[in-house]
């Protein structure tokens, strides 16, 4: 079954929250989900855009020859540091099926019944959304969306009994249509079915989105993919490198950047640490002081570490994902 993805690179993330030294800490949501990287590639236009797409495992043995009875439910997160005022720019979202058939050793496809586009209106400050069709056909307000909202730094999308195309797809590739070739020897009896998000972006972004709750319906019966589980539960599949590659979920958080603490008393010729929260593992940080001779700020591994120089004030600053965060340093 573990051959069916083809994926590329894995990101674990571990978070550190909430302890330090005095003062109130800022709040980071911290949830858990499959992290994903989204990879720039260039599209058959020229025109660079980000592309990844996530599946991740459920029972094995639930498979159905009805195709029109398939759902496909998920939340998506992603910064909402992807939609740029200057720029526009849209994130588009693609449910689809695969399916693994063991005896065979292929795989099959239900591909996305349409594209759902997610766009950003800075005047509401609020995402909105739309369906798009065959023929580039708009479908306002598609039902399988539930919601889209900002929650901290995130956007999040609720996808709830997503349809899928009931044509049954291959996995082999038809140069002539740009899509998967249709299925046209007998359908196996028994296959295990896994939820896939495909999910692209119309400009370059270095970043990463999250798959977490998903779910596939078939008829009244719902199989739902359960990341407390530990072991190998989810895989990428990208455009630029088709090595295979499995992974558990991992931790997120809703806040581009959170310190644990605002303020540290710290004596002269000593160290203090605070600890630092960034929406995903591996993201830059950079720190620097107001006045490196009242003191001086370091950073490594999740932490910033302050040294008292002489006796006085200065102010450190935490950046990273576009955000900063101010801690005062009172040395003593």
């Amino acid at each position: 079954m573990k051959r069916f993805l083809r994926n590329v690179f894995a990101f674990a993330l571990v978070v550190s929250l909430l302890s330090g030294i005095t003062s109130t800490p800022v709040k980071a949501e911290s949830l858990k989900g499959v992290v994903a990287p989204l990879i720039v590639i260039t599209d058959d236009q020229g025109g660079p855009m980000g592309l990844s797409s996530v599946s991740s495992w459920n029972e094995p043995g639930i498979f159905s020859s009805d195709f029109n009875s398939y759902k496909l439910s998920a939340d998506i997160y992603f910064p909402l540091s992807i939609f740029n005022k200057e720029t526009d720019g849209s994130v588009f979202i693609d449910p689809q099926i695969q399916f693994w058939f063991g005896d065979l050793e292929v795989n099959g496809y239900l591909e996305r019944e349409y594209t759902l586009r997610i766009g950003f209106d800075y005047e509401k400050n609020c995402p909105f959304w739309n369906g798009i069709g065959p023929n580039d056909t708009e479908i306002p307000n598609p039902p399988c969306i539930k919601d889209a909202k900002v929650i901290g730094d995130m956007v999040k999308v609720e996808i709830v009994d997503a349809t899928v195309n009931p044509t049954f797809k291959t996995q082999e590739w038809d140069e002539t249509t740009g899509l998967n070739k249709e299925w046209t020897d007998p359908i196996p009896a028994t296959g295990d079915v896994v939820p896939q998000i495909r999910f692209t972006t119309d400009r370059p972004y270095n970043g990463k989105f999250v798959v977490t709750n998903a779910s596939v319906k078939i008829g009244d019966k719902e199989y739902k993919t359960d990341y407390t589980k530990s072991g190998p539960i989810a895989g990428f599949t990208g455009e630029i490198d088709g090595d295979y590659t499995e992974f558990e979920a991992t931790t997120f958080n809703t806040s581009a950047l959170t310190v644990a603490k605002t303020s540290v008393k710290v004596k002269k010729k000593k160290s203090a640490t605070v600890k630092v929260t960034t929406m995903f593992s591996g993201d830059k940080v950079s720190v620097s002081s107001s006045s490196s001779k009242v003191a001086k700020a370091t950073y490594k591994s999740g932490k910033v570490t302050i040294k008292g120089v002489k006796k006085g004030k200065a102010t450190v600053s935490v950046k990273a994902n576009g955000k900063t965060q101010k801690i005062k340093v009172t040395v003593k």
